[in-house]
């Protein structure tokens, strides 16, 4: 089967941001750490996407299970940086009815046999709200530069890619049954929102603070 060359670049520059992270990885903060992790997470995902999609094997339930620990891992690094008690406890809140949401839906109305375009949406809307709640406390600390705080550009990726995707992954369903050739010509999209939001996440790593 093949490919576009946009997806071998989109597989490219995730692998290179986490060889940047790994190259840095003794230096970071643990929420760096976590977002190393989730990067790997990313890679495995999208490789297992593209092997068994190469063979016309079903692999949309693999993105069943990386929307969930996705959300895990972005509430934990945001965790981190989100200083006010009552709003960590709103994040946390949050990730645990989301859970609950999440196996139910497997059991119910969004199994694995279909693509997950509820719990994907609300997962890029929940990101989109605790990034961009994260961005406005970074704005008002008036004694940082911006360029050089990792929750800047962390949170900056993190909400261009789940706004701008949001629309692709919540009518996955309804365009694939208008009609694929349609689809196919949208999906690219996804990969280049993945390669900018990966190269955000690479360059936090390069913060000095």
């Amino acid at each position: 089967m093949k490919f576009p060359i946009l997806l071998y670049i989109t597989l490219l520059i995730q692998f290179g941001a986490a060889i940047v992270g790994g190259f840095c990885y003794r230096s970071l903060s643990r929420p760096l750490r976590i977002l190393e992790w989730l990067i790997i997470i990313g890679v495995v995902d999208s490789n297992v996407q593209w092997f068994l999609a190469s063979f016309h094997i079903y692999n949309l339930w693999t993105m069943h299970i990386y929307t969930l620990i996705e959300l895990i891992f972005i509430i934990m690094i945001y965790s981190f940086w989100i200083k006010r008690r009552r709003s960590r406890f709103i994040l946390l809140f949050c990730l645990a009815g989301f859970a609950v949401l999440w196996i139910v839906s497997k059991f119910s109305f969004e199994p694995f046999s279909q693509a997950d375009d509820w719990t994907s949406g609300i997962s890029n809307i929940l990101q989109i709200m605790f990034s961009g709640y994260l961005l406005v406390d970074i704005v008002k600390e008036s004694d940082i530069v911006w360029t050089n705080d990792p929750r800047f550009w962390v949170a900056t990726g993190t909400i261009i890619y789940s706004a701008a995707t949001l629309f692709l992954f919540t009518s996955f369903t309804k365009m694939l049954q208008i009609s694929t050739e349609h689809f196919l010509m949208l999906w690219p999209f996804n990969w280049i929102f993945l390669i900018i939001s990966y190269s955000l996440y690479a360059r936090s790593f390069l913060c000095k603070t």
